[in-house]
């Protein structure tokens, strides 16, 4: 039997369904956009400062050992005797006992074009000790080996040393020692290093160290703690930091209008930081320090990020458009109102154009008045036409009002990250509520039979 009323509610769900694909493809668009803003991120970082991470410092005592070992050689019926000579390269490392690092800086923002990046300015200060009990002894693979040790030097890991300011200054037990480019530890990559005096490791030994430096970078600044005793005190003007890493700072942390007091202790027993690094050298496998241990970070983010904002909004698109389906439909049922496919599509596409609306604006005027704006604009378009397709401009002005407040909700959505789910549940709720309340009474097979009659 041929039911009208069956056929225009699948047109309806065919529609809804086709509709769904230009969000698809702005989804994508956004998508497309913040992979953008990445690799502008990066090109800003190749050109000037990229992410920083601090490692240090280690002392390293290169050492050789040599020996002779006599190998068995079968030459036609007799055995006779080679002597081979092994010449080993190896580095005994040294981690501090204890290390305070204490910086504060300013963060600016950089742009090119329409897209932005943080970069950072750190004046620092670190300081600590080495302590050598006396009971090392350097490791021999051979027996009788003899051992030629190299000159002792001090190692300072970053992620991008291009940073570091030419005024740094490094000194043991006092004195000021120069420094060189690159770690001279082959499995660390980038960095800084200082010869240091000659000193015996098998007796009991103590050395202060301390580093004044100043760092330029951007987006984040991380800390592997390789000392037994770690403790970091961040300070900046940024108001939006974003903790992250192995460790979190300590509770009397403070973050305000104004900027953000941070600082950590870590204890030597609580991070694996050292014994990864000793595998990085004993394997010789090359890493920069941020990959070689684990460590703990400070984030520059942007408060609003309009990307993935719009994002989670594009999440809720298919409520719009199905919401408004449902009320077109409940007015062409309830009042005899007919509507046709191509007002439905036209509506839908509108709906969709907010969206797209709302990314393009929002990349040159801040998110809450360019989603007012796109809002604003959607809102009008579809009161106005609504109000010639409904026959009525009260109904047109409802609809418009119905869609404001479905706008407000969204807006109240994105701004309420951790309630998000709990909101968008009780939306989602009270809408259905609301449609079973109105069409409670609807005898569907009486509408059905009356739409085929006439």
């Amino acid at each position: 039997m041929h039911n009208p009323l069956l056929v225009k509610a699948a047109l309806v769900a065919a529609l809804f369904v086709i509709l769904l694909a230009p969000l698809r493809m702005i989804g994508g668009l956004v998508t497309e956009r913040q992979a953008r803003q990445q690799e502008v991120a990066q090109e800003i970082a190749a050109s000037g400062y990229g992410k920083q991470v601090f490692a240090g410092p280690i002392l390293s005592f290169p050492y050789v050992e040599e020996y002779e070992e006599s190998v068995p050689e079968e030459k036609g019926y007799r055995t006779e005797t080679r002597v081979e000579r092994h010449r080993v390269e190896r580095t005994a490392v040294f981690f501090p006992a204890s290390m305070g690092l204490a910086a504060s800086g300013s963060v600016e923002t950089k742009s090119r074009g329409l897209f932005k990046t943080r970069v950072f300015n750190w004046q620092a200060g670190a300081h600590g000790e080495f302590v050598l009990d006396g009971k090392f002894a350097f490791a021999r693979t051979h027996e009788g080996s003899r051992l030629t040790v190299g000159k002792p030097f001090v190692s300072v890991a970053l992620a991008d040393p291009r940073g570091l300011s030419a005024t740094t200054v490094f000194r043991w037990n006092g004195k000021p020692v120069a420094l060189g480019r690159g770690t001279k530890l082959e499995a660390i990559d980038g960095g800084v290093h200082a010869s240091v005096p000659d000193f015996d490791p098998a007796k009991p030994v103590r050395f202060e160290y301390a580093l004044d430096f100043g760092l330029r970078g951007s987006e984040s600044m991380a800390v592997v703690p390789l000392a037994g005793s770690t403790t970091v005190s961040l300070a900046s003007d940024w108001p939006h930091p974003s903790f992250g890493g192995r460790y979190l700072p300590l509770p009397q942390t403070k973050v305000g209008p104004g900027g953000f007091e941070a600082s950590w202790s870590v204890s030597g027993f609580a991070s694996p930081a050292q014994a990864q690094i000793l595998e990085a050298i004993d394997s010789n496998k090359g890493c920069a320090a941020a990959s070689c241990a684990e460590s703990f970070q400070v984030r520059f983010i942007e408060p609003i990020d309009i990307y993935s904002l719009s994002d989670r909004a594009l999440k809720y698109g298919f409520l719009f458009v199905g919401i408004t389906f449902g009320a077109f439909f409940a007015f062409e049922i309830l009042k005899r109102l007919p509507i046709h496919p191509a007002q439905y599509a036209l509506v839908g596409l509108a709906l969709a154009i907010f969206f797209l609306l709302l990314i393009a604006l929002s990349e040159h005027i801040a998110f809450a008045a360019a989603y007012a704006a796109a809002a604003a604009a959607c809102i009008a378009l579809l009161g106005f036409y609504l109000s010639a397709v409904l026959k009525s401009a009260l109904r047109g002005a409802s609809f418009a009002a119905i869609l404001g407040a479905l706008y407000a909700a969204l807006y109240g959505l994105l701004i309420s990250e951790d309630n998000a789910l709990l909101l968008g549940s009780l939306l989602v709720f009270a809408l259905l509520a609301a449609a079973m309340a109105i069409t409670r009474r609807l005898d569907w097979y009486a509408l059905s039979a009356a739409k085929a009659g006439a």
